[in-house]
């Protein structure tokens, strides 16, 4: 990986803007504390001048000048400026020599540049307080401002070498992680670049974290698994309708060319063209069947629900279907719970229905019994179809579902194996788990509601 990479990654450059933030922020607070200490030492030193300034008002020449050398005596490192003039401006006590251009008016007023006492020559700045005295003189009281500009230069000091280490240490958190997100996402990029070479058994990298780009790379495994199983799915159906369509078409080829071939007469070959026409409608249908489930699966009219009661429909079912069942010798029962509401297609709802009760006469035999069932339950619609034939083998019963798929039960009995294919799409559709259980004999197919209707009446449910 190049550093280069590393410093033009999405991490790094969030780093790079959050150390500026927190460079704003530290020179902000160290701004702050700087005007605050600055503020703080100036008006204390010039509060303090200020009220010796005036306490010495009613003293005398004397007084002013023992107290005024009281104060050099004490002033170990230098940094008080006294002055006691006359009211000709002679200077006649102190160490100034000669007065700093301030008004006379008892306040405090801060001086840039003003000479030591001593003859070092050295300016600093000082604050002085300038007061008359009755006697018509001037004192004069000031203080060097050194203690507190070498507080403040310590202060830049301070944020000059802390804030340097400040930022360094965020931009090297800021390039490992950024290091670290690359790295993910090349991993994330060589396993899309394997699926993409045709590597459809790759998945994205996938950690214990549950971070952002975990819980997309999961969502899109997930995706990645669906559509393995669609494809195999497409796999599967086409290698089915090429078995199943190759058989018709060739019958229907070869007792075309037969007949032709023989020179037969026109008896002969009208029924060879029967035979070849009813292979076509064969295909015709399973192509049909085809594009039904298609349509189903891609939600085709789902903007066109409405209510419709799932009884009635189960009764029209019952009504169609119960001649075929006494033709057979089967006995054909129906429980429905009218009303039923529900929300869908009753077109499709009915052909689905239709679907289970047509699978469940064919593998019932003679003395056998068909029971259509149809109620609430756990305040959902349900609907059953059961029947008393050979059932559905455990180890079948995933596979029952799938495109063109019949069982060993089915033996040479006429259909696709798209039947149920086409019910499950239905009741997908309209938000239902259709499944087969073993009804002890027989099969049981169950088409359950994922939700319960809003109108749904509370008072029909049954256990």
């Amino acid at each position: 990986m190049r550093i280069l990479e590393v410093f033009n990654a999405r991490a790094f450059r969030l780093a790079l803007a959050f150390a500026l933030a927190i460079t704003l922020a530290t020179t902000g607070a160290f701004a702050f504390i700087y005007w605050q200490v600055y503020t703080a030492d100036f008006h204390r030193a010039g509060a303090i001048l200020v009220d010796e300034s005036a306490r010495s008002e009613g003293a005398s020449d004397a007084e002013l000048r023992r107290a005024l050398q009281l104060r050099l005596t004490r002033d170990i490192r230098r940094l008080d400026f006294v002055a006691l003039f006359d009211p000709n401006g002679g200077l006649v006590f102190g160490n100034l020599q000669g007065a700093p251009p301030i008004p006379i008016d008892g306040q405090a007023h801060v001086v840039q540049e003003q000479p030591l006492p001593d003859s070092s020559g050295t300016r600093e700045p000082a604050i002085f307080v300038a007061r008359r005295l009755p006697s018509g003189g001037v004192l004069l009281l000031g203080r060097s401002l050194w203690e507190t500009y070498s507080l403040q230069g310590t202060l830049l000091r301070a944020l000059a070498i802390a804030l340097l280490p400040t930022v360094l240490v965020i931009l090297g958190i800021g390039a490992i992680f950024a290091r670290s997100a690359l790295q993910r996402y090349e991993r994330v990029h060589d396993a899309i670049v394997r699926i993409m070479n045709g590597e459809l058994d790759s998945r994205l990298p996938v950690t214990n974290d549950d971070r952002d780009i975990d819980k997309v790379a999961r969502a899109v495994n997930l995706m990645l698994d669906e559509i393995a199983r669609l494809l195999q799915q497409l796999k599967s159906a086409g290698d089915n309708i090429a078995h199943d369509l190759r058989t018709p078409l060739a019958v229907a080829r070869a007792r075309i060319e037969r007949a032709l071939n023989n020179e037969a007469g026109i008896e002969q070959l009208r029924e060879a063209l029967e035979t070849a026409l009813g292979q076509i409608e064969k295909v015709s249908t399973a192509v049909s069947a085809i594009l039904r489930i298609s349509a189903v699966e891609n939600g085709a009219g789902k903007a066109q629900f409405k209510d419709f009661d799932l009884g009635a429909v189960c009764a029209q079912v019952f009504d169609f279907y119960e001649p075929l069942a006494e033709s057979k010798g089967v006995d054909m029962v129906i429980d429905a719970v009218r009303p039923l509401p529900v929300r869908g297609d009753q077109d499709l709802m009915r052909e689905a229905v239709s679907n289970l009760v047509d699978n469940a006469i064919k593998f019932t035999p003679a003395g056998g019994r068909v029971r259509i069932e149809a109620r609430m339950a756990g305040g959902r619609p349900f609907l059953r179809v059961s029947d008393t034939g050979p059932g559905v083998p455990r180890q079948e019963r995933e596979r029952i579902f799938d495109r063109f798929y019949r069982g060993e039960r089915s033996g040479k009995s006429p259909g696709h194996g798209l039947g149920l294919s086409i019910a499950e799409s239905i009741a997908n559709l309209h938000g239902f788990t259709l499944t087969v259980e073993d009804n002890n004999p027989g099969a049981r197919f169950e088409l359950t509601a994922a939700a319960a209707p809003a109108s749904a009446p509370r008072e029909r449910e049954t256990a």
